[in-house]
């Protein structure tokens, strides 16, 4: 009985101390600021028949396994599924093929991502496939972890390095 009494005033005396008085104050809470480390990790990976996988979650972790597992779905193959990916808290995530060649990239801006894919389009042609075969945005992750797929007949699936990032890119100075 005594073990009782002295739990019950333990309880009553946590429930009346300090910790517990936002909860008894009138009025909506006030919420501190979201900082970068509040946000939700994204992750894009592709195998490298294509396939793609994306996740968003609170950590890193399953983030990545979910992503793997969502490709795996999508290309039936055992193995490749985490050959490629990248991850980005509260960023755009874009997921490029040409032909056996992939192209993940993850940046804080749509504009930043994009120019991050011509770049990576411009050295391939450069240093390693000049030959490469015209290149297509096959998945789109906005910094929410919603996953926007082109239509086969979007203008904007065509990925061609612009002029600009042609002229700028290192690899074309002399």
């Amino acid at each position: 009985m005594a073990r009782r009494t002295v739990l019950g005033a333990a309880c009553l005396a946590v429930s009346l101390s300090p910790f517990s008085a936002p909860l008894a104050q009138s009025g909506p809470p006030q919420l501190a600021p979201l900082s970068e480390w509040d946000e939700f990790w994204t992750v894009l990976t592709m195998a490298p028949d294509g396939s793609w996988g994306a996740a968003t979650d609170s950590q890193s972790n399953l983030a990545i396994a979910r992503a793997i597992a969502n490709c795996k779905v999508m290309s039936g193959a055992a193995i490749g599924c985490g050959a490629y990916f990248t991850s980005i808290r509260a960023g755009w995530s874009l997921g490029i093929t040409c032909s056996s060649h992939n192209i993940v990239v993850a940046r804080q801006t749509l504009a930043d991502a994009e120019q991050a894919v011509s770049n990576r389009i411009i050295e391939l042609r450069r240093h390693y496939a000049p030959n490469l075969p015209p290149c297509l945005r096959v998945v789109t992750v906005d910094p929410h972890g919603r996953i926007i797929t082109p239509k086969a007949n979007d203008p904007s699936r065509h990925v061609h390095p612009s002029a600009s990032a042609l002229a700028d890119h290192p690899a074309s100075r002399p």
